[in-house]
């Protein structure tokens, strides 16, 4: 009687030993929409991006959700798409391209050749105008999916193409 309550309590301790192990092991993935996978812990998430730690690391990154196409919860398992991936096949595709504002939502992205310039962009108001779609266009014929309108130490706007 005494051999099976030690053998109870064994297997008790190992049950509880790998129990750890398993939930410290447990990882978030996030996976870029150019196939690249990022490994740690989900922080936060908002409408336009994801700050997380890489896995044993403790520094916070922060990633556009526009680079990602999804996150695996490693708790939970549960799979959340974060966009869809927008594929550019050149000018004709310019309505595809999606004009930024806010240069966090470029984070993880790679930034290509300006597009635009201060003249170029003064009478720029929205992304149903003419100004955006001529970027629109250059950027499609560039192979970019993103323009991201900012403003520079002198406070002239400037476009820039960024891509996957």
């Amino acid at each position: 009687m005494l051999k099976i309550k030690n053998m109870k309590k064994i297997i008790l301790l190992f049950a509880l030993v790998f129990g750890f192990n398993i939930a410290s092991a447990q990882v978030d993935v996030i996976k870029k929409q150019i196939g690249e996978t990022l490994r740690g812990r989900i922080i936060s998430v908002d409408d336009n991006v994801i700050v997380f730690t890489y896995e044993g690391q403790d520094v916070p990154y922060t990633i556009a959700k526009n680079a990602v196409e999804k996150i695996t919860y490693g708790r939970t398992g549960q799979v959340v798409q974060t966009s869809n991936k927008i594929t550019v096949n050149g000018q004709a595709d310019w309505a595809k391209v999606v004009i930024l504002e806010n240069v966090d939502n470029t984070k993880g992205l790679e930034v290509g050749p300006r597009i635009g310039e201060s003249a170029d962009l003064s009478n720029y108001q929205s992304e149903n105008s003419a100004v955006a779609r001529r970027l629109k266009t250059e950027a499609a014929r560039l192979g970019y999916q993103f323009v991201l309108i900012t403003t520079d130490a002198s406070s002239n706007k400037i476009a820039y193409g960024y891509k996957y």
